[in-house]
C-alpha cells in the first residue's frame, strides 16, 4: 500500500468511528429529551382520589332495613387472582390470595346508607389496577358485588365517583373511557 491509499484508509476508518460514536450521543441525547417532554408534558399518576357514595337503601337485611357496609380498596400489580377470587376468600383470606398481587396493602373504611367518604391516597408506582370490595350482608350470583379499574382510568383532577346501590359497587361515567 503507497502512503496516500494508507492515510485515506486511516482517515475513513477515523470518520467511521467519529460517526458511530455520534450516533450514540445523538441517541442518548434525544432520550435525554424525550424523558424531559415527558415529565414537563405529561402529569404523572401520583394520587389515588375516589369518593365513595352510599345510596340510602344500601345492603339490606331481611326486615328491609339498610345496614352499613365495608368497603376495601386494593391497589394491584395484577388483576388474575382478584378477578377470581371469591367473596369469601376476600373477606376472609385477602391477604393470603393476593401476597402476590399487592403493589400497596389494602384501605378499609365503614360507610353509613346515604354517607359520602372522600379519600386521597399515595398511588403505588407499580399499581396497574384499583379493585374495590363491598362486603354487602347478602350477594347474588353476579360478581357486582366488586370492581376493577384500570390505571389508565385514573386521573389527577377528578375522583374515580364509585356509587354503593342496594347490594352492587357502581362506577360513575365521571372516569376516563378506555377501549
Amino acid at each position: 500500500m503507497n502512503k496516500k491509499t494508507r492515510i485515506t484508509s486511516v482517515c475513513s476508518l477515523a470518520l467511521l468511528c467519529a460517526m458511530l460514536s455520534g450516533c450514540g450521543i445523538w441517541q442518548g441525547m434525544k432520550d435525554g429529551t424525550v424523558e424531559a417532554t415527558k415529565s414537563v408534558f405529561y402529569t404523572k399518576l401520583k394520587i389515588l382520589k375516589i369518593d365513595l357514595i352510599a345510596r340510602n337503601g344500601l345492603n339490606q337485611n331481611e326486615r328491609g332495613q339498610s345496614l352499613s357496609t365495608v368497603v376495601r380498596v386494593y391497589q394491584l400489580k395484577d388483576k388474575q387472582n382478584y378477578e377470581v377470587a371469591s367473596y369469601r376468600d376476600l373477606l376472609n383470606q385477602d391477604k393470603t390470595i393476593l401476597s402476590n398481587d399487592l403493589a400497596e396493602g389494602y384501605k378499609q373504611y365503614t360507610i353509613r346508607p346515604g354517607e359520602t367518604i372522600s379519600f386521597d391516597e399515595t398511588l403505588n408506582k407499580d399499581t396497574k389496577y384499583v379493585g374495590v370490595v363491598a362486603f354487602y350482608n347478602k350477594v347474588g350470583e353476579e360478581q357486582t358485588w366488586k370492581m376493577l379499574i384500570t390505571k389508565k382510568q385514573l386521573t389527577n383532577k377528578k375522583p374515580v365517583v364509585i356509587e354503593l346501590v342496594d347490594n352492587k359497587v357502581l362506577l360513575q361515567e365521571t372516569v376516563k373511557k378506555v377501549k
